[in-house]
């Protein structure tokens, strides 16, 4: 669910990149000092796969596309600031090398599918791992992906209000056109990705109790 470049004037861009400054700054002080040295390969694993499963991306009427995030088993894992900063970093990659969203866009990228949906599928999985860790990690995945398609949608709409001649597309149609793939097929296929990435690292004992 990336937002391309042009699509998002300033009064967005600019407020958004205002907001992700900081946290950048945080979460990476925060996750990954010395003491991350032993996470880092898991770490590192997962943002690439990250990064490949978002490269899978489906244009979609309303200025964005349709893909995996990959990113809430780090949420799951370790934290929301993880999952934001590796996300972060994907997204950058993308921008600049493969022309997946942009430069300008890429804090509202960011917070949507960095913070807010790892956020919520971090919440979600909190709220139910003593019932099951699979049945937990499936909802935190399909809750995140939710949130982060919907966060997106909800841009692109305050964008048209602002201004249609940056996105003449209304709210009502991007939304749907965003969410009926994320909530029927898309939402789906990141619970079963994150509940076997999780099993396979337990699998290979890579991972403690959590």
């Amino acid at each position: 669910m990336h937002v391309p470049d042009g699509f998002l004037s300033p009064q967005i861009t600019l407020p958004a990149w205002a907001a992700a400054a900081p946290l950048w700054t945080w979460a990476a002080r925060r996750n990954f000092g010395t003491s991350s040295t032993e996470s880092l390969p898991v770490v590192g694993s997962l943002t690439a796969l990250a990064f490949v499963v978002q490269g899978l991306m489906i244009p979609v009427p309303g200025g964005t596309s349709a893909h995996l995030t990959g990113v809430a088993i780090l949420a799951i894992l370790y934290n929301p600031g993880v999952a934001f900063v590796c996300e972060s970093l994907v997204l950058l990659l993308q921008a600049l090398f493969f022309g997946g969203g942009g430069f300008t866009v890429l804090a509202v990228n960011a917070l949507a599918m960095g913070l807010l949906g790892p956020g919520a599928a971090w919440l979600t999985w909190r709220a139910l791992r003593r019932l099951s860790e699979r049945t937990a990690a499936f909802a935190g995945a399909y809750v995140g992906i939710q949130v982060a398609t919907f966060s997106v949608a909800l841009v692109l709409g305050l964008q048209h209000r602002l201004s249609p001649a940056y996105m003449p597309v209304p709210f009502a149609v991007t939304a749907v056109a965003m969410l009926v793939p994320s909530l029927t097929v898309l939402g789906v296929v990141e619970g079963l990705y994150t509940v076997a990435t999780l099993a396979l690292l337990r699998r290979a004992r890579l991972l403690g109790a959590r």
